[in-house]
């Protein structure tokens, strides 16, 4: 009998692969902006509460596109053409912000590249969850979303610091949008348009989607307790992640390069988890390691904060406690995806980070740099850690939505079960 040989990478590893670098640049330019603060603020005379105030801007706009746009494509099934054009504009908008000249054009120009951001972030996570086998969604979603960190915490501050320091900070910004133009060429001619139908033996989905489908994922119970994790997870996010550069360098008296190894430790860290976490989801469930990690991102703005002094011992700790940032990808996109139709993945994943980066995005980082320049640059550390507080009991809200838990208990899936096909 014939057997007919598997491609050495077919299509669904493929597009993961691509996809891991559309995630990560997309991050690089976004958090760019964090790591280049050093240089820009004295240029452009800007204080901490106004790097709150462009952190926060985006978020805005990133929130509010996430939700129209990846509604949108749900309706309309057309994924690929909307995400390849929010790549183009994002990749000009992070050209065009090495051209500012103040505040209020910088301002404009981080609400451009929010609103066209946004919608990428759950059109690639769907794309992945469409695509995936049910028993490889965590590891997937895990892989992909480890992206972000590898690329945006890791490499983007050695980057653009480099270019910084050889050039100017505006040279970092216009080389980080050459990435994106390439990677939206390689999608017209590689990606597929993904298109669902019904299992075997299932009666097919021929009619469209109603607005009573669509109002159904903000009824789901693990959509909405997901929506809330996300404002304050967004909250921890972007108040550590964007003054922890400033506080190393403000507190401890860290060179741009010692903060910068410092950054790239972060973001190691934040990959290795991001991957582990998710794929030990897929074994023992998503509960399971939800709880006690969640717990452990309690700890690693206190452990910034006083043991900071040491580098060595503080490049350890951050390393072990970032594996509280190994579940994002499981409360951002893999749970509340698993929870509703497949056909609404989109939705359901853009409804938490419209939450997240409206409510949480947006008025963290602010509300930091507030605290910052009126008492100390540890306000937002603590601040951080308090807000890890409130996502870490969230958790137990949470109903179990692996493949592998339900299956062992004798429960039918969420969702029902759907082969996914292409034309």
């Amino acid at each position: 009998m014939n057997v007919k040989k598997q491609p050495f990478i077919k299509y669904e590893n493929g597009i993961i692969i691509i996809m891991f670098m559309v995630f990560g640049l997309l991050f690089m330019d976004r958090l760019s902006i964090i790591y280049l603060f050093p240089f820009i603020a004295p240029e452009l005379g800007l204080n901490n509460t106004q790097l709150g105030m462009l952190v926060g801007a985006t978020s805005i706009t990133w929130g509010i596109s996430t939700l129209i746009f990846a509604s949108l494509s749900d309706f309309i099934g057309k994924k690929k053409n909307i995400l390849i054009t929010f790549i183009i504009i994002f990749s000009l908008a992070t050209f065009t912000s090495g051209l500012v000249g103040g505040l209020i054009s910088l301002l404009l120009v981080r609400l451009l590249m929010g609103a066209a951001e946004g919608p990428v972030v759950p059109l690639v996570q769907s794309t992945i969850m469409v695509e995936s086998t049910p028993s490889r969604r965590g590891m997937n979603m895990g892989f992909i979303q480890s992206a972000a960190p590898l690329m945006g915490n890791a490499l983007a501050p050695i980057i653009v610091i480099a270019i910084a320091v050889s050039f100017n900070w505006r040279y970092s910004l216009y080389a980080l949008a050459i990435p994106g133009i390439i990677l939206a060429l390689v999608l017209i001619f590689y990606m597929r348009e993904p298109i669902v139908k019904a299992a075997k033996g299932a009666e097919e989905r021929t009619s469209k989607l109603t607005f009573d489908d669509y109002k159904s994922v903000f009824k789901t119970r693990n959509v909405w307790i997901s929506m809330l994790i996300a404002i304050f997870y967004m909250m921890y996010l972007l108040i550590f992640s964007s003054f922890m550069p400033t506080f190393l360098t403000g507190v401890s008296n860290y060179t741009e390069q010692q903060y910068g190894i410092i950054m790239v430790v972060f973001g190691v860290g934040m990959f290795f988890w991001q991957l582990v976490i998710p794929f030990l989801s897929d074994k023992i469930g998503r509960k399971t390691v939800m709880i006690p990690c969640t717990f452990i991102a309690i700890l690693l703005p206190l452990a910034v904060a006083n043991f900071h002094s040491n580098m060595v011992l503080l490049a350890v700790l951050i390393f072990l406690l970032t594996i509280g940032f190994g579940c994002q990808p499981l409360y951002l996109a893999v749970i509340p995806s698993e929870s509703v139709k497949i056909a609404f993945a989109a939705t359901a994943i853009s409804s938490v980070v419209l939450t997240g980066e409206i409510i949480g995005g947006t008025l963290g980082p602010v509300l930091a740099g507030v605290l910052a320049d009126k008492y100390s640059l540890y306000a937002p550390l603590w601040l951080s850690s308090a807000t890890a507080v409130l996502f870490f009991l969230l958790v137990f809200a949470l109903k179990e939505s692996a493949p592998v838990k339900l299956k062992k208990r004798g429960e039918a899936n969420l969702v029902p079960e759907e082969r996914i096909e292409f034309s």
